[in-house]
């Protein structure tokens, strides 16, 4: 597939070297964008929030500014049934956010301010550990994702897990306090807050 062709070159970057994990995710999520055919695309971490397990951007591309964005986390009183789903299917998908019962935690936290219509998460795992999500998001109007979509999400998940995992320890390593740490038992991660800037979305 000439989608997960472009990635590989991406990762052979950063790999060799050519690009440092801020521009790598820069990349990545604009390419994500691009290939799956979304308002936005993302890559979200599990962070440890003081109201519980959230979902932080590490990078979210604008495909109406060709640009990466900052946005809020998510957070919510009780995450649990986006969690749940997003481990037991190993995705969430909603035509409309408002009926999804997994997304209805983040609804006041993300979903309305932002203007979010549909959404389309894989989750981002190493060796059967959760770390996160790949994320994809319609804004202003809702989108029916196609199998083809999800198909193409997951494998440019599976992809670049290995190098976005490296890329992240790579840089928390130089990071006082930034190691990965066990949470629930679960096997959910969190990690430290703040995060750097360079992950922050913006330029």
């Amino acid at each position: 597939m000439p989608e997960l062709m472009a990635l590989q070159r991406i990762c052979g970057l950063l790999d060799r070297g050519e690009i440092d994990s801020a521009q790598f995710l820069e990349l990545f999520t604009r390419r994500m964008a691009q290939d799956i055919g979304c308002s936005r695309a993302g890559v979200r971490m599990l962070i440890g929030a003081h109201r519980g397990a959230a979902l932080r951007s590490m990078a979210m591309h604008d495909s109406a500014t060709d640009a990466n964005v900052r946005v809020p986390d998510m957070v919510a009183d009780d995450s649990t049934p986006y969690f749940d789903d997003l481990i037991r299917n190993g995705i969430v998908m909603a035509t409309d956010c408002r009926t999804h019962p997994a997304l209805r935690p983040f609804m006041e936290s993300y979903i309305q301010p932002m203007g979010v219509q549909s959404i389309l998460d894989v989750s981002f795992s190493v060796n059967g550990t959760l770390y996160g999500c790949f994320s994809c998001e319609q804004i202003g109007e809702q989108q029916a994702w196609m199998p083809h979509q999800v198909k193409l999400l997951r494998r440019m998940g599976s992809r670049v897990s290995l190098a976005l995992m490296n890329a992240i320890t790579s840089h928390l390593d130089t990071t006082p306090g930034g190691l990965w740490e066990p949470s629930t038992p679960n096997r959910l991660m969190t990690m430290p807050m703040p995060l750097d800037e360079d992950f922050g979305g913006g330029k």
